[in-house]
């Protein structure tokens, strides 16, 4: 059996904000790798930029996980792991976040599992992959989780 923590929201909401940076910062990745894989001239700046971007998110996402290691001895397991908080304000915009992510990927996956091998779907995606919209669609869920929850946390912090 766990044993309770008390633990200040200050440090929920530390930690719930470093998770939505790492969602953000992840879908960045996975978004540059996608475009990275249709720029056929790889000397434009475009592809530099895009290059650019997946190695500072990759270094940048490590930064942000070992800041976020840090928390695991000060918030509870079922915080750190489930995102599942004390505080009821954080936990509403955990909980948030996690749903909407759950139903971008929910009707994403069954729009790509339905449509995915159709003609009309590869020639609409064209000149994109299956597994490039995958990635679009892991992006899109990541990108939702951090944006809502930087966004949620900053109203709270407008209202005091």
């Amino acid at each position: 059996m766990e044993k309770s923590l008390s633990v200040p929201p200050e440090t929920e909401q530390k930690y719930l904000a470093i998770t939505g940076r790492i969602s953000i910062v992840l879908a960045l990745f996975l978004l540059a790798q996608v475009f990275l894989t249709v720029i056929s001239e790889k000397n434009s700046v475009i592809y530099w930029l895009l290059d650019v971007i997946v190695f500072v998110s990759i270094i940048y996402c490590i930064v942000l996980v070992l800041k976020s290691m840090k928390f695991a001895k000060n918030i509870s397991s079922l915080g750190y792991w489930a995102l599942k908080f004390n505080d009821e304000y954080v936990d509403y915009v955990s909980s948030f976040s996690l749903r909407a992510t759950c139903h971008i990927m929910v009707v994403g996956g069954i729009f790509l599992a339905y449509s995915g091998d159709s003609k009309w779907f590869i020639e609409f995606i064209a000149p994109f992959g299956l597994t490039d919209m995958l990635q679009v669609l892991l992006g899109l869920a990541a990108a939702t989780h951090g944006v809502l929850i930087l966004w949620k946390l900053r109203e709270e912090g407008l209202d005091e």
